[in-house]
């Protein structure tokens, strides 16, 4: 059995889990897990399912997902995942949908406003990047902890209210993906680095000497974008246009009329809008501009 932090929770595996950050077994006397990954049997379907898609069916505490040849998940509760592997899987692709969808799901379940974003943390808070896939989070954030600044999330992003009712964002784990080219800009050398599919020429960059590991209240967030201007801007953002931002950028926002978890992600949602500082970045559609696009963040972060 193996043992891990991530997202605050204890986690008990009977696979290994290299992105994580791990728990020794000593350490684990009498200690109860607050997620559980195991493997067993899956139902082909969920009973009377609220919300489904063509791979996934959701209903109150339940979610499944079938992936043809990699495998089928069964989420629970908001605290256990039941993987039953294809005969043909090989444990790399078994691992990315159960650290994204799944993981996407069980957040859901605990309450938790799981954002599609990357993010640091330091004393001062927690600053998150948003944006559509391929607009630059994982880059971005790859630059920052290139310059010293710590990570707290690349990819699923969870955001609770502390006891205080301020939005917080709780450490994931400290690896983030890179494709080839976005490797290349950051000067990481992809030969010692494991993809995370055999057939993606994308990488893992395993980050645990630059992870901030305690949650964090949320500071600020720069969503990214592009258009043919061919100026960097760093434009403000009205309540209206935080709310709508924040809300399609939640990690699998499809899945919550299934798990019934609108209402408190609508909370959740209102309650960053009201709370937090959140910017547009607009760059260059033809070019990256990566090292300025860090240059105009850190100095804007420097200046609330």
């Amino acid at each position: 059995m193996y043992y891990y932090y991530a997202y605050t929770c204890l986690i008990e595996s009977v696979f290994p889990f290299p992105e994580f950050v791990p728990v020794r077994a000593e350490k684990m006397k009498d200690a109860i897990p607050d997620i559980t990954i195991c493997y067993g049997e899956v139902p082909g379907e969920l009973n009377n399912p609220t919300g489904c898609g063509e791979l996934y069916q959701a209903s109150l505490n339940q979610f499944l997902l079938k992936l043809d040849h990699i495998a089928s998940y069964l989420v629970l509760n908001g605290n256990k995942i039941i993987v039953q592997p294809a005969p043909d899987s090989i444990e790399s692709d078994i691992r990315v949908f159960l650290l994204g969808s799944c993981i996407g799901a069980l957040l859901h379940q605990r309450g938790v406003l799981a954002l599609h974003a990357s993010g640091i943390g330091s004393e001062s808070g927690a600053v998150l990047f948003t944006g559509v896939s391929g607009a630059g989070k994982s880059t971005l954030l790859g630059e920052l902890l290139n310059r010293g600044c710590r990570m707290m999330v690349d990819d699923v992003c969870a955001v609770v209210n502390d006891n205080k009712g301020v939005p917080t964002i709780l450490p994931a784990y400290p690896r983030t993906r890179l494709w080839a080219d976005s490797a290349q800009k950051l000067s990481q050398d992809i030969t010692k680095m494991p993809r995370t599919r055999p057939s993606m020429e994308k990488y893992e960059r395993q980050a645990s000497e630059f992870f901030w590991d305690t949650p964090a209240p949320l500071r600020r967030i720069y969503h990214l974008t592009s258009d043919n201007n061919n100026e960097l801007r760093l434009l403000p953002m009205s309540r209206f246009e935080i709310f709508n931002t924040v809300r399609h950028n939640t990690y699998r926002q499809i899945f919550l009329d299934g798990l019934e978890m609108r209402k408190p992600h609508f909370d959740l949602v209102s309650s960053v809008t009201s709370t937090v500082t959140m910017r547009c970045v607009v760059r260059p559609s033809g070019c990256f501009l990566l090292k300025e696009l860090a240059d105009l963040v850190m100095e804007d972060m420097a200046c609330s």
